[in-house]
């Protein structure tokens, strides 16, 4: 479960009496102080109760609505009938916009996790420990070990989600009087030149756009865009749904000078509780949105802006889990776009003088 949700899930569990609750409560503080996004869900043996007899929201779930949902100023919450009890479902339910989600229960589940005793007379691993950290309250290193166990599993469920790599190859140019894709660079089609160094640093690259290419790449993969979405944003979004559980790096074909480098430069500001790593090439610019990274995390940020009719990214340098690291000079380079027929010849002068 550390690679196949876009957040981290860890069980908390121990035998009634353990401190379970409050050590959740402790957890989330010291998670919330440091920045990130936590979500909580218990399991109970119980039967709950959510509404006062006689609320209008407990007369409407009682008179046999499938789904309510109730909200004021500052919270929400919704209240469905389910039998099954299956906690992938319920996890599924859970927006993506969490770094973490904390199972209080679901002992027999098999997530990775912490295991809380009474006592050391209690540290004998029993079958349904076998995947988690027994710490006992008695140790006076206790919340500690805890917190560091927490921050290996986000660790381990960043480092395990795939990079998927988007390359955005458009379609006619008015400027450049053919698709830029089709333009030659350094011996090589752009697209080829960007699809190729991609495939140095992601699990797998897909084709955003609707511009037709030759050769192999004709016969890469490719995904449709977005209906009802304008520009780059409509291949990108399309990307984001068809992997939502990968981070995606995002890249222009007119970016010839991008290389290998530059791209570990920006996957290295890659780390849990940052959703998007937006470089940027001077102090005071705007923040590039492509040759970027975006978590999953970050998605429903940027299905929001869709639905707003926004067609651009930029607006997701405002959102506080968004990381705007400043380019070295010595790489800067690579960001730059080829728009016109003059900057096509000079990078071609460029990249025929590079070793």
């Amino acid at each position: 479960m550390t690679s196949s949700s876009p957040f981290c899930v860890v069980g908390i569990c121990g035998y009634s009496g353990s401190g379970k609750t409050t050590l959740i409560e402790e957890i989330v503080s010291e998670l919330r102080a440091g920045g990130f996004r936590v979500g909580v869900l218990k399991h109970t043996p119980h039967s709950l109760s959510l509404d006062a007899e006689g609320k209008d929201t407990e007369r409407f779930y009682r008179a046999g609505a499938d789904y309510v949902f109730a909200h004021d100023a500052h919270q929400a919450f919704a209240r469905y009938p389910d039998s099954a009890g299956r906690l992938q479902d319920f996890l599924s339910r859970f927006p993506s916009s969490l770094d973490l989600v904390l199972v209080e229960g679901h002992k027999k589940a098999g997530l990775p996790g912490i295991w809380i005793t009474a006592g050391t007379g209690e540290d004998r691993k029993r079958p349904e420990q076998s995947q988690k950290k027994v710490v006992s309250r008695d140790d006076p290193r206790y919340f500690g070990a805890v917190m560091e166990h927490i921050h290996q599993e986000l660790a381990k469920c960043h480092s395990g989600r795939r990079v998927m790599a988007g390359l955005l190859i458009g379609g006619k140019s008015m400027r450049m009087g053919t698709d830029k894709a089709l333009l030659r660079i350094g011996g090589e089609l752009f697209a080829e030149r960007s699809y190729r160094t991609l495939g140095e640093v992601a699990a797998k690259t897909v084709l955003l756009g609707s511009a037709e290419l030759p050769g192999p790449l004709g016969r890469a993969d490719r995904l449709p865009d977005v209906s009802g979405v304008r520009g780059p944003m409509a291949g990108i979004l399309g990307a984001f749904r068809w992997g939502p559980e990968s981070a995606w790096i995002m890249s222009a074909v007119d970016m010839p000078f991008m290389d290998k480098e530059a791209w570990e430069w920006v996957l290295g500001h890659r780390r849990p509780g940052v959703w998007a790593v937006l470089p940027l090439l001077k102090r005071g610019a705007k923040a590039e949105t492509m040759a970027a990274c975006y978590e999953p995390n970050i998605f429903g940020a940027v299905e929001s802006l869709a639905k707003a009719g926004i067609s651009t990214l930029q607006e997701l340098t405002h959102h506080p889990k968004v990381i705007t690291p400043l380019v070295p000079k010595s790489l800067a380079r690579a960001w730059k776009n080829v728009n016109t027929i003059a900057e096509w010849k000079r990078a071609n002068r460029l990249l025929d003088k590079r070793p």
